[in-house]
């Protein structure tokens, strides 16, 4: 029952922190470039350094775009990426969503937007 309640109360917290701070990132999208090539992009309100990743379904990272990215508050940022995973193996055809890691204290936002692949890209 104690860790019940301390898992409640600690979630709380970091709910309150979160609402605090305001939203960690806005304005995400996810689009098809020519070229069987995608695009995620966002914004960031203030200063920080993400780790931007695209996860599958079961928000497995498939794979990282960036690491310790040092993002300024205000602009607009894009990454591409050309269907493959770390491996630089076509993905399965599937949803993926783009996951924005604050590096400074772990807190992950998995965007509701999704990006729908239905054939592997060329090799």
């Amino acid at each position: 029952m104690a860790a019940l309640v301390l898992g409640t109360v600690a979630a709380m917290v970091v709910t309150q922190r979160v609402r605090s701070e305001g939203t960690v990132v806005s304005d995400i999208r996810m689009k098809t470039k020519p070229g069987d090539r995608y695009r995620a992009c966002f914004r960031t309100p203030r200063d920080d350094t993400f780790e931007v990743a695209l996860v599958n379904s079961e928000e497995e990272t498939v794979r990282v775009l960036a690491s310790g990215a040092r993002l300024e508050g205000g602009e607009a940022y894009c990454f591409d990426w050309n269907g493959r995973d770390e491996a630089s193996a076509p993905v399965p055809p599937g949803a993926y969503r783009l996951r924005l890691t604050r590096e400074r204290d772990g807190l992950a936002l998995v965007s509701g937007e999704k990006l729908h692949i239905t054939a592997a890209p060329p090799p």
